[in-house]
């Protein structure tokens, strides 16, 4: 935890309700989102009881698994779920238009992706085991799984594959939206509770946050968000009721089963409900925040990801991810979330002082005053040639632990500035940091002025993720027999290729 983090923490403390931390929201949030609030049974795993979904507040749709623990009543819940999810994803698969790019041909992208909001991490814990659970089923021999469940399968583990990548937006946990842009008085963990959280940021009217902090922690006043149930409530409600239903199911008693039915299903809403209201609350609370500059590149990469694992599923040889990754794709996926972390660490400071600032609180970015500029400076080349690279003295009191050499950004230069640490000399509680200029100062026939401040001018500098070539990993011939696993294929199948974000930051040559 940063120090800037850290104080806003104690003062949502001391006056007992949350403080924003952003400026702006850096997730995308899509104007018909389809939301999801799954519920399974306490200490089943893997056994769905009920989930809450639709695109509008008023208009929800209530599934419901009569006997959990029964496999052909929870493929059967499943497919009524994937009807509606794959209704939403269906509806992005549209439109679609060609994306201009620097390098090669024009890409056709869609011009919308799907977005799934949950209430919190379970829930996308829930949607990935949900996924894996059905991605390899057969529609037909011995054990067959309704139309469309495979499908389904491959679809989820694609939505929570992509909710580890910072920055996507296409399965977001409601509760880390909200902890990304307001400081509570509580721990990280209680942050995971969606009624807890909002409880600091806006409890219910007339309430205090101190009772209505009491109220979230009552299962029976707020049950919880998902995906498991309240044990209590599973052993004096959920389980007598299932008993009463398998008990007039058996009797072939319809009247007492369409009786249990509908107890069972008032129960579930009962529970399901408060959290569903919430969601839309929340939604709100997040939709009150201006949206970011840099979220909308973002969005593209979520086009991108997402028209090419739907172009995959409609190939011929569309066929389910592996059940675990091999040590070279597994090599990649790690550089891959990597890469997608530097980018968006270094995107949001870009846009937000807020984050800049807390950034700043821990050395990995600074902020000074110029006190010293070199505009005219030039270098030898490697061809001989006289290059423009001015110099920049900055005076700061944040602390310094970049390593000379660093590549820079900053935000409050023109785009297409980058700059490089020379030297950092302490002086008591100051430091004096040479930068030289390397990214859009010009020529010395045609130097760009902007690219040098003025002497006594504040600006700040952070490590500039640049633009990196895909990691070369070696072959499955070449790996070592200690990581090589006959069943887990090294492929990385429905992941985009890694060089179709190259243009985020531009080439640094």
């Amino acid at each position: 935890m940063s120090r800037v983090t850290a104080l806003l923490r104690l003062e949502a403390m001391e006056t007992m309700r949350a403080v924003p931390i952003t400026e702006y929201r850096h997730r995308r949030l899509s104007p018909r989102p389809l939301v999801v609030v799954p519920v399974s049974m306490a200490g089943e795993a893997g056994a769905p009881l009920a989930a809450i979904v639709g695109q509008a507040r008023h208009a929800p749709t209530l599934l419901i698994v009569e006997q959990p623990r029964d496999r052909v009543q929870r493929f059967e819940f499943t497919a009524d779920l994937g009807r509606e999810v794959m209704g939403h994803i269906n509806s992005c698969r549209i439109d679609r238009r060609n994306k201009p790019k620097t390098r090669g041909e024009a890409q056709s992208l869609y011009t919308d992706a799907p977005q799934i909001l949950v209430p919190n991490s379970g829930g996308i814990g829930f949607l990935a085991t949900l996924g894996r659970a059905c991605r390899f089923r057969e529609t037909g021999g011995d054990y067959p799984v309704p139309a469309g469940v495979p499908e389904f399968g491959r679809w989820l583990t694609f939505l929570a594959d992509s909710a580890e990548q910072a920055g996507t937006s296409m399965l977001m946990a409601v509760t880390d939206l909200l902890a990304e842009h307001w400081a509570t008085g509580q721990s990280g963990l209680e942050d995971r509770n969606l009624a807890s959280l909002m409880a600091w940021i806006e409890p219910p009217t007339g309430t205090s946050v101190e009772q209505a902090i009491l109220d979230a922690e009552d299962p029976i006043l707020w049950p919880p968000a998902g995906p498991v149930t309240d044990p209590n409530f599973d052993t004096k409600d959920l389980g007598p009721a299932l008993r009463q239903l398998d008990a007039a199911r058996a009797h072939g008693d319809h009247i007492a089963l369409a009786a249990a039915r509908t107890e069972l299903r008032e129960l579930l809403s009962g529970q399901i409900n408060p959290t569903w209201r919430m969601m839309w609350q929340a939604i709100a609370l997040l939709r009150g925040i201006p949206e970011a500059p840099r979220v909308e590149r973002r969005f593209t990469n979520d086009r991108e990801q997402f028209t090419y694992f739907s172009d995959l599923q409609d190939s011929p040889d569309a066929r389910p991810q592996p059940a675990r990754d091999g040590a070279v794709a597994a090599a990649r996926r790690l550089d891959r979330l990597e890469r997608a972390l530097a980018d968006f660490e270094a995107a949001t400071a870009m846009d937000d002082k807020f984050v800049l600032a807390d950034r700043r609180s821990v050395g990995e970015a600074f902020a000074g005053e110029v006190i010293d500029t070199e505009p005219d400076r030039t270098v030898l080349s490697d061809k001989n040639r006289a290059t423009l690279r001015p110099l920049i003295t900055l005076r700061t009191l944040d602390p310094t632990r970049l390593a000379d050499g660093t590549e820079l950004i900053s935000p409050h230069m023109p785009d297409g500035h980058k700059a490089t640490i020379m030297s950092t000399v302490w002086e008591g509680s100051a430091s004096i940091v040479t930068i030289e200029v390397n990214g859009g100062m010009g020529t010395p026939a045609k130097p760009n002025r902007s690219a040098v401040p003025d002497i006594g001018r504040r600006i700040a500098y952070l490590p500039n993720p640049g633009w990196r070539p895909r990691a070369v990993f070696p072959d499955r011939a070449d790996t070592p027999w200690t990581h090589t696993d006959a069943e887990a294929p090294d492929t990385d199948d429905g992941v985009i290729p890694d060089d179709a974000h190259a243009e985020e930051w531009g080439d640094d040559d």
